[in-house]
């Protein structure tokens, strides 16, 4: 029986992994069949693109089922539109060995995906793809289509259309794989759409945009040999500007914008024109698409290296609350506002917490403050500043906010903090209290916040004398 589920689930991934790798083969392959601009190489060809990056980005898919339903994808898409049996079967080997030795040259150096925006792991990984699969995959198609019926390579030409074939498949693997590697995921689309609505972005955050809608303009207007660089600097404004899927999707639009263009220009020259010059064309075009997609990722990972230095500078790192002096820079910004509000702050100790320290050890008592961090931090709003200033102490301020408000909220931290155990691998679980106090100030007069503070503190010290585990305000 565990058997018979076992085959059930294999066939139930085979039967998935060929059904979704057919139908985007198929829609690929009839895409690039319906742009070849002479009778035999397609202008864009992403099917072996999107295979590729299906393959590496989904590993789950990379089986037989998805190896036989790109098969079936291309050799369908071929006959479909009339060409013969052959001749589609020695074509679908080619475009396969594409696939197989990039996937080898990945597994063989252990070059993970998921590192694509990281250091020099993209370009590790379109180099791969340009000395492996695509010269692979060309060294097969010349040595092999020109010899079978109804060709339409010749043994003549064969320098020509090995690099007419290996420089294609350069620029529609740079442009396809990118786009498929870096494209969010569904869950990352919705935190996006939803981070959105809270931020504004000023009007100049589109001027990139615009730049590269020019560049891409003049390509057509002036075309010529020199609309290879149109787009370079507007791209390079761009690959700073934006996030790395962003710069994909514009890389993609723009270099098939100019490579449709170049195209255009040499095939109203001649056809011998268009043979002569395409292979330069098609190599600067993966050069001019290298450099955007690189700064991208560099300046990307410099930005979250920053965010993740300044993070670290203003929070403490066990239990993840501001720093003392990030949030009295931030509390004294806040209370300067040119339209003041009333506002609270609130003074908390965990009680006794030495005694757990030497009861239960120092290990013990990161887990309290963590645990003790993490119910406060569940309990505020979203513009509360909450920070640790002490060894068990804790601070809020609390903006735009009455009295009783602010006491409801600090009664609810001392209730859950009270009825929440912590547990302990192998031991009893620990329950601990908190004392706090609160000090409200309605902007009628100026003060310091350390004055503000101060009263806070003596709140809390007012607590502590009641007996702990309570809630206490400043008069």
């Amino acid at each position: 029986m565990h058997t018979s589920d076992e085959l059930s689930v294999s066939i139930g991934k085979q039967s998935k992994a060929f059904t979704i790798i057919a139908i985007v083969v198929l829609i690929c392959s009839l895409i690039g069949i319906l742009t070849r601009p002479l009778s035999f190489f397609a202008f864009f060809w992403p099917a072996n693109g999107a295979l590729l990056a299906l393959f590496i980005r989904f590993p789950k898919l990379n089986n037989a089922g998805g190896w036989l339903g790109a098969f079936s994808a291309y050799m369908a898409a071929d006959l479909l539109t009339g060409n013969h049996l052959e001749l589609t079967f020695f074509l679908t080997l080619a475009n396969l060995l594409n696939v197989a030795a990039s996937l080898f040259f990945i597994h063989y150096f252990r070059i993970n995906y998921r590192n694509y925006n990281k250091g020099f792991t993209f370009l590790y990984l379109f180099s791969g793809f340009a000395f492996t699969g695509c010269l692979a995959s060309a060294a097969f198609a010349v040595f092999t289509i020109p010899h079978v019926p109804n060709t339409f390579m010749s043994a003549d030409r064969l320098w020509v259309d090995f690099g007419m074939w290996w420089t294609g498949e350069l620029v529609n693997e740079i442009l396809v794989i990118p786009l498929i590697l870096a494209m969010p995921t569904w869950a990352k689309v919705k935190f996006v759409l939803n981070e959105r609505r809270h931020k504004q972005y000023p009007l100049r955050h589109i001027f990139p945009l615009i730049a590269v809608f020019a560049c891409v303009l003049m390509t057509y207007l002036f075309s010529g040999p020199g609309a290879l660089l149109y787009p370079l600097a507007a791209l390079i404004w761009a690959a700073l500007t934006y996030r790395l899927f962003s710069v994909a999707l514009i890389n993609f639009a723009v270099l098939l914008a100019t490579y449709h263009s170049l195209n255009q220009f040499y095939l109203s020259e001649s056809s011998d024109a268009y043979l002569s010059t395409s292979i330069s064309v098609r190599i600067g075009l993966c050069m001019l698409s290298l450099a955007p997609l690189i700064l991208c990722i560099i300046s990307q990972n410099r930005h979250e290296l920053y965010k993740q230095v300044l993070y670290l500078a203003n929070h403490d790192s066990l239990t993840h609350a501001m720093t003392r002096r990030y949030f009295f820079q931030r509390s004294e910004l806040l209370m300067q506002n040119d339209l003041p509000q009333p506002f609270s702050i609130i003074m908390m100790d965990i009680d006794h917490f030495k005694k757990i320290n030497d009861q239960y050890g120092h290990y013990i008592g990161d887990l309290v403050l963590q645990h003790f961090a993490q119910t406060i931090q569940h309990n505020l709003r979203r513009d509360d500043l909450f920070a640790r200033i002490g060894g068990e102490e804790f601070v809020i301020f609390m903006q735009n906010i009455d009295m009783s408000e602010a006491q409801g909220i600090a009664e609810r931290i001392r209730t859950i903090t009270e009825n929440t155990p912590i547990s302990i691998h192998g031991k009893d679980p620990l329950y601990i209290t908190v004392s706090i106090g609160i000090t409200h100030h309605n902007m009628s007069e100026q003060q310091t916040l350390q004055s503000l503070i101060n009263h806070a503190d003596q709140a809390l010290y007012q607590a502590k004398e009641l007996g702990r585990n309570q809630v206490a305000n400043y008069s």
